[in-house]
């Protein structure tokens, strides 16, 4: 899996970038464990105009609260309860949790952002380190999850939209 692949690059001396390290907005704090509601359409996120098209809305809405089909009923709110337990113990965001993470798995993270405050966030991710328990903990829970974040929309982890279609690929 992955975490094989970065312990393996770590071992031969190659940095992995961590792309999707928010899991496009789900790991940020947008969506919160006690939250009902679904981001919409239009959604205001920041400063401009949320820029994710309506099929990875529907398809992040579906990783935020679950579909009972494809996403268990509740989707991603345990791990977020856990990530905003371990955030509040520590005075810091979800979004820095879910960066430290990335951090101490051995990898460098590149997150986005598009407001000042964002980058301010991002860079309260530094100067800390998450302790053996808490990434064990957070380990556990993702794993209960029972699905994994293959991205939405168009934009996947395992493959890229090209002119042509949709090219897939795997590391072998």
């Amino acid at each position: 899996g992955a975490q094989e692949t970065v312990d393996k690059c770590n071992k031969l001396g190659v940095k992995v970038l961590a792309a999707f390290p928010f899991a496009m907005g789900l790991l940020t704090g947008k969506y919160n464990s006690q939250s009902s509601s679904t981001l919409a359409e239009g959604t205001l996120t920041s400063l401009s105009k949320n820029q994710k098209t309506k099929l990875e809305i529907s398809d992040l809405n579906r990783y935020a609260k679950g579909d009972g089909k494809t996403i268990p009923k509740g989707g991603a709110a345990p791990l977020l309860s856990v990530m905003e337990s371990i955030a509040k113990k520590r005075n810091k965001t979800v979004a820095q949790v879910a960066l430290n993470y990335c951090i101490c798995k051995g990898t460098i993270p590149i997150p986005g952002s598009r407001t000042a405050a964002q980058l301010s966030d991002n860079l309260g991710a530094m100067g800390w380190r998450l302790t053996l328990n808490e990434i064990r903990l957070l380990e556990k829970e993702a794993d209960k999850l029972g699905f994994e974040f293959e991205g939405a929309g168009f934009k996947r982890t395992s493959e890229k939209f090209v002119g042509y279609g949709v090219e897939k690929w795997t590391l072998d």
